[in-house]
């Protein structure tokens, strides 16, 4: 009995075995039983499917990148025009001057009529008003040389501006309009931050502080600080 037991239990651990060992197979493969050359196929159908998304990508895209770039530096070139025309004083053009009448008594205009204003410190026809400055006291520009009216009681040459244009000079005072004067006859900037005034049919500047006093004050001011 114990020997018929034991070729039993042996015959149990060789199916055991055996099973395991089909297991084994089952799991690792063989190299043999097609399962990898299986595998090679399968890779094999899906790489034409990458080739085929590689293709599909447009060959000239690279092109059309540097075509979108050429536009691109295209359109920089012309703002870049652009910005250079903005660059230029902000100013009215008119062919000459003229004189008006208002509660300030004669002036001078533009031909189209707009009030005319001088700085105290433009008074010997050096441009001081830029930038900024010109947006608001716009300068008064010509083409050419100025038609001066015979009501005009004082000598008008011209200055090139260094920010560009050609402005009109009344008695060494560079003239320029007031951004907020809407229409013939305003004069809404006169003694603007006390250095604006309206310009004479003479020249001067009308309602104007004596230039000598203002140098007078400016050396007191000096003395002081020393």
């Amino acid at each position: 009995m114990q020997l018929r037991s034991r070729r039993i239990s042996m015959i149990a651990a060789g199916a055991l075995i055996a099973a395991a060992c089909a297991n084994e197979e089952a799991l690792t493969g063989d190299p043999d039983d097609g399962v990898a050359e299986v595998d090679e196929d399968v890779a094999d159908e899906e790489a034409p499917e990458e080739d085929v998304l590689e293709d599909d990508a447009p060959e000239d895209e690279t092109d059309e990148g540097t075509e979108d770039a050429d536009v691109d530096e295209d359109a920089v070139a012309e703002d870049g025009t652009a910005a250079q025309d903005l660059g230029a004083p902000a100013g009215v053009t008119t062919t000459g001057v003229e004189v008006a009448d208002s509660a300030l008594g004669a002036h001078i205009v533009t031909a189209e009529g707009m009030t005319t204003y001088g700085a105290i410190d433009q008074l010997d026809g050096e441009v001081t008003c830029v930038g900024d400055c010109a947006q608001v006291w716009q300068p008064v520009l010509v083409d050419g040389e100025p038609a001066v009216s015979d009501e005009v009681d004082a000598e008008v040459t011209t200055v090139e501006r260094e920010d560009g244009g050609v402005q009109v000079v009344v008695a060494g005072s560079p003239l320029h309009t007031f951004v907020v004067d809407a229409e013939p006859g305003d004069v809404g900037g006169q003694a603007s931050a006390e250095r604006w005034f309206v310009v004479s049919a003479t020249g001067e500047l009308v309602d104007a502080p004596d230039p000598a006093a203002l140098d007078g004050d400016t050396d007191d001011a000096t003395d002081d600080d020393q």
